[in-house]
C-alpha cells in the first residue's frame, strides 16, 4: 500500500510538471534614450544637446551655465546642477532652471 501512495505521488507530480507551460522568453529590450536640449542665455548663441540613457545616471561635462532645460517626449529626467540646485523635467516640457548654473549629472525614465 504505501509504494503504491509513493507511485501515485510520483505520476500525479510528474504530471502537474509536464502540464506546466514553459516560462516565456525573455525579451531584449533596446535601450530608450531621452533628448534633452541644454540653454543658455540667450538660447540662441548658447545651447547643447544630449541623448540620455533611461534608467542609467549619466554625467554631464559641457561647463555651459544653463537657464533652461527642455526634454522630448517619453521621458522625464533630473537634472543636477553644479551649486547644489535641481530640475525636474517631464516629457515635452522645457523648465527655467533658477538660479542658472552647470549642469553635472542627469537620470532620465520613461513616461
Amino acid at each position: 500500500m504505501k509504494t503504491l501512495t509513493i507511485s501515485a505521488a510520483v505520476a500525479f507530480l510528474a504530471a502537474i510538471a509536464s502540464a506546466a507551460p514553459a516560462p516565456a522568453p525573455v525579451q531584449r529590450r533596446d535601450t530608450a534614450y531621452a533628448s534633452v536640449t541644454f540653454e543658455g542665455a540667450p538660447p540662441d548663441d548658447a545651447y547643447f544637446t544630449m541623448s540620455i540613457p533611461v534608467y542609467s545616471s549619466t554625467s554631464i561635462t559641457n561647463s555651459l551655465s544653463i537657464s533652461h532645460i527642455s526634454v522630448g517626449t517619453g521621458a522625464g529626467c533630473y537634472f543636477s546642477g553644479i551649486d547644489g540646485g535641481s530640475t525636474v523635467v517631464h516629457s515635452g516640457q522645457t523648465i527655467d532652471v533658477g538660479p542658472p548654473q552647470t549642469q553635472v549629472s542627469a537620470y532620465c525614465w520613461e513616461e
